[in-house]
């Protein structure tokens, strides 16, 4: 074996355990909870949330009600820090 095929069969091997990785790491989430921690980076920041929060329909606080939640939601998840 010549140095550029071990080059490939290590690349591909590489992005082979990436792969494997990322579907152990997020195939036990609901499409809800990858919903709700894709607007975790906009909870810090007000301004910032509340036009995300118009943008996309979905709560910054880890609610599905739009707009801020005020605990009375059905929609509303306890998120664990």
């Amino acid at each position: 074996m010549d140095s550029e095929s071990a080059f490939a069969l290590l690349g591909l091997g590489a992005v082979t355990f990436f792969y494997l990785a990322t579907q152990a790491s997020l195939g036990g989430r609901s499409q809800r909870q990858l919903d709700e921690a894709t607007m975790l980076p906009f909870a810090d920041d007000e301004p910032v949330a509340r036009r995300m929060e118009r943008a996309t329909g979905r709560s910054s606080t880890g609610c599905r009600c739009p707009g801020r939640c005020d605990g009375g939601c059905a929609g509303q998840i306890d998120m664990e820090a």
